[in-house]
């Protein structure tokens, strides 16, 4: 393992002593639903990372956690943006000093939920993670090639370390998948580090207004966002599957794509028609709504699956199979209401799932 991913992989077992930390504070504290979500999302951070490791020295010796340029542009990222979050906390705390902050009282309102309006928002976000689609199967490849030109313009020693590196694997989407974790990577760095400080010091959170999008019960207890959830998820998921080519990509791509759809479906649709009819047990969930879950889930499935089509041959079978069995798994962690966040339960339990009907029974 080079040096730069060393230093990168370090960082990220850092976050998740911070992770658990905040788990660790959320117990203390006696908030149940927090400590829950909070620990589920420490654990598959750093078991994830864990596996990823493992898998690079036992099964694949020639990989890295990721490498250069990538690790480069990382280790770049993380040398700029800490100290430009921390001159972002300072700016908060010299307004509070100045009397130009006034800090709200956190006294939760127990009646408080999230308009309609912020909720469409809080979804349209999550359209962001299909962006992971095209750099696996379109924009990659464009990316690669620009680097394969910029890179004959550099010295010697770099270009020849750079096609030394790509050339070495048998499977040129390889590429993509460092690309991948790599923007993956800093999305998941830059939003933890935000809420890091949210939770910790919410005074001194610099970026106040996108708490407008958060729900009771994310903006004012110990609750990591969803935003972690989403990232930590997708981050995890790439990590361990990603390296096992064609399969690891298209299963990524197909679980996200469901669950997206399927828990906008089942949120937007739910809130809006769903009153009329009987809840889920003492919840605010809906039939209507967990239905609508369950077929958008299906239908988006089957769609990313005959667009990616054309790129690995999907069979019939697999393409009504897969999206069914997903879907149905959709519906049933939306049942049962665990005190885990869709957006990291869905992700990781449907990718496994897949993944491995996909090694051993297809």
């Amino acid at each position: 393992m080079s040096i730069i991913s060393f230093f990168i992989v370090c960082v990220l077992y850092f976050y998740g002593f911070i992770l658990f930390y905040i788990t660790y504070l959320a117990k203390k504290k006696r908030e149940k639903e927090a400590f829950i979500n909070n620990f589920f999302i420490s654990l598959i951070f750093t078991i994830a990372l864990s596996i990823n490791l493992i898998i690079i020295f036992l099964i694949f010796p020639t990989r890295d956690f990721i490498v250069f340029p990538f690790d480069v542009f990382m280790g770049l990222f993380l040398i700029f943006f800490i100290p430009f979050f921390i001159v972002l906390v300072k700016r908060e705390q010299i307004k509070i000093k100045k009397g130009k902050r006034v800090i709200k009282s956190s006294t939760i309102d127990t009646k408080y939920e999230l308009p309609l309006k912020y909720e469409i928002y809080r979804k349209l976000t999550h359209l962001v993670v299909l962006g992971i689609i095209l750099f696996y199967f379109t924009l990659g490849f464009l990316v690669q090639n620009f680097f394969i030109y910029i890179f004959q313009f550099t010295p010697d020693f770099i270009s020849e370390l750079f096609f030394t590196i790509y050339n070495t694997e048998d499977d040129k989407m390889m590429f993509t998948q460092y690309l991948v974790i790599f923007l993956v990577g800093i999305s998941l760095i830059g939003m933890s580090t935000a809420d890091f400080v949210r939770i910790l010091k919410p005074e001194l959170y610099p970026l106040k207004p996108i708490n407008r999008l958060l729900r009771e019960k994310e903006r004012y207890h110990l609750r990591l966002g969803p935003q972690i959830s989403m990232s930590v998820g997708c981050f995890s998921i790439i990590i361990i599957f990603g390296h096992f080519q064609p399969i690891g990509p298209l299963v990524i791509c197909t679980t996200m794509t469901m669950a997206i759809f399927g828990d906008m479906a089942s949120n937007l649709i739910g809130r809006s028609f769903g009153y009329k009819y009987k809840n889920i047990r003492d919840t605010k969930k809906t039939y209507i709504g967990l239905f609508s879950g369950i077929f958008v889930s299906f239908i988006s499935g089957i769609i990313v699956l005959v667009l990616l089509g054309r790129f690995y041959y999907v069979r019939f079978s697999r393409l009504i199979l897969l999206p069914l069995i997903g879907s149905l798994i959709i519906g049933l962690i939306d049942y049962v209401d665990l005190e885990i966040d869709d957006n990291l339960s869905f992700n990781f339990v449907i990718t496994t799932i897949l993944f491995f009907i996909l090694i051993f029974l297809i």
